[in-house]
């Protein structure tokens, strides 16, 4: 579903109507990609190794930066 961010009432004006339901299409379709992406990692047990590696190198991380303060 495209979204189209330009587009306005007939007067050529955005009102906080438009720009609400922009809003909402946008997350809706944000919420929909975070899906897909879901449903593929979980298809793929493989796609897990990074999001891991990226998790610990957080906790890492934090707790590193406990110990210094």
């Amino acid at each position: 579903m495209p979204v189209a961010l330009a587009e306005t009432s007939g007067a050529g004006t955005m009102t906080m109507a438009n720009l609400l339901s922009i809003i909402t299409e946008v997350f809706t379709a944000a919420t929909g990609w975070m899906g897909s992406v879901a449903e593929i990692v979980v298809a793929n047990p493989l796609f897990l190794i990074p999001i891991v590696f990226t998790f610990i190198g957080i906790g890492i991380t934090l707790f590193s930066r406990l110990l210094r303060v």
